[in-house]
């Protein structure tokens, strides 16, 4: 059975590359980027964790001809799990099954709304002989909604001291990581929730949308307000103490910057944005982490990017249901209260498992949190969820073709596609921006037109200006 899921495994990876060269083709869309994501960090990388048994820097010893021995939560795995093909073989299907549910879900829009798909189709193809254009016309609400949210986040900033905590994370210059680490675990991040949720699933759509729509329009106060709503947004990512949000919020403005020449992934712009964010990873994990004599950041990086992933979804995996039984429905808050049981989500029981520690967190893949509640039909219906919503957003903002809005969008859906590789499906809508930006760009659109049908004058020297 071991033989058959990994086949089986192999065979859905196979089928979904195939669908997102000749079916998705190769145009920068939420949808490519979900599927490609997910190819990318559970792929062949998946499969090579788990058949070399998590041996670290796998694919760079077999290129060196190194040869390295397995990571030790295999052997933790199986002294609480004996039957650890078991819990390989149930990874392999539930992958498996991932890969044919986001397909089903994309094919699924495409059958609701074929002509939106159709236009959308051919807005894409024609991506590239397109100017960069902006179809909402009034930008005084886009505007007052970046300056309204560079005040609320200044005012984090400045009450909560994050440039002097960025300082003095910087200046622990000891000999490794201890002293970093307790600093970052008792002073990273704002503690307020809203000011979380604004940074990183809004904020970064509005620096997009307000720098193109500025620089299009040559709007000196929008492009002002933008660039300092980028610093404010960029302090805030840095609070964080980890490498990782301000290193992906630079990675969002480089795809913005390409969207607005190109769509296509060409293996040149597709090998230079992948050395561009090498870079970066390597840069923030330098600045960041400090590494004794003789560690090869490169290998740190490769192991964070393509197998602390695949560890933490093996740790979900031989949790549910072989040393806890399935949750069905109480690792969601909501369900749990209606249930009356007590709210304890599937990470902190995870961490307690392998770590004996609550507090410990480990990101997974999205159907980490589907297979803890609800098994293989979690595995389906959170699958097709994620395709038809990424989906749903490429109709709802690329038909109108290479307009600053679809860029803004695209730009934050990015960092939502991210986050489903790493945390719950729910927790990636709205926190990670992958449906609570596309909902707020909708909400702003549709109030700029109404404003801009009520006062036709502001319209007509706005086409003006455009001309």
């Amino acid at each position: 059975m071991l033989s058959v899921s990994y086949a089986t495994a192999a065979t859905a990876m196979f089928a979904a590359a195939l669908y997102l060269f000749f079916r998705l083709r190769l145009f920068l869309t939420t949808t490519m980027m979900l599927v490609g994501s997910l190819l990318l960090i559970y792929g062949p990388a998946f499969l090579s964790y788990t058949f070399s048994s998590g041996e670290p820097d796998f694919l760079i010893n077999r290129l060196s001809g190194a040869v390295g021995s397995p990571h030790p939560i295999f052997a933790i795995i199986k002294a609480k799990v004996p039957d650890l093909d078991a819990v390989i073989t149930a990874m392999n299907f539930s992958i498996a099954l991932m890969y044919l549910s986001v397909i089903a879900g994309i094919e699924a829009v495409d059958r609701l709304i074929p002509k939106r798909i159709a236009t959308m189709r051919s807005a894409l193809a024609n991506w590239n002989a397109q100017n960069l254009h902006d179809d909402v016309g009034d930008h005084r609400i886009l505007l007052i909604a970046i300056i309204a949210l560079l005040v609320f986040m200044s005012f984090f900033s400045i009450t909560e001291h994050h440039i002097e905590t960025i300082w003095h994370f910087l200046s622990i210059t000891a000999d490794d990581n201890a002293a970093r680490n307790a600093f970052r675990l008792q002073f990273s991040g704002s503690p307020n929730y809203l000011y979380r949720l604004i940074l990183g699933a809004v904020a970064p759509m509005f620096v997009i949308w307000g720098l193109l729509a500025g620089w299009l329009f040559r709007s000196w106060s929008l492009l002002l307000a933008a660039t300092l709503l980028l610093i404010v947004t960029f302090v805030g990512k840095a609070d964080t103490l980890s490498k990782a949000p301000p290193a992906f919020f630079l990675i969002q403005l480089l795809i913005a910057a390409l969207l607005a020449f190109t769509n296509r992934v060409t293996w040149q712009n597709a090998l230079g944005l992948t050395c561009i964010v090498a870079i970066v990873l390597y840069a923030t994990t330098r600045l960041i982490m400090i590494f004794p004599q003789g560690t090869a950041v490169s290998e740190v990086v490769y192991s964070r990017v393509f197998e602390a992933e695949n560890q933490a979804l093996l740790e979900n995996f031989a949790t549910f249901p072989f040393v806890h039984s399935h949750m069905w429905g109480a690792n969601l808050r909501p369900v749990a209260m209606l249930m009356g049981l007590p709210y304890t989500p599937a990470f902190s029981i995870v961490a307690y498992t392998w770590y004996g520690n609550y507090d410990v967190t480990s990101p997974a893949l999205f159907i980490a949190d589907a297979w803890a509640d609800f098994s293989y039909f979690g595995v389906i219906v959170f699958g097709l969820i994620a395709g038809a919503v990424c989906r749903s957003i490429d109709a709802a903002f690329l038909g109108h073709g290479k307009t600053v809005v679809g860029v803004a969008v695209l730009g934050a859906t990015f960092m939502g596609v991210f986050t489903l590789l790493v945390t719950a499906l729910n927790i990636a809508l709205f926190s990670g921006g992958l449906l609570l930006a596309p909902i707020l760009a909708g909400l702003l659109v549709t109030a700029s037109r109404y404003f801009r049908q009520r006062n036709p004058t502001s319209s007509i020297e706005h086409a003006a200006q455009n001309k």
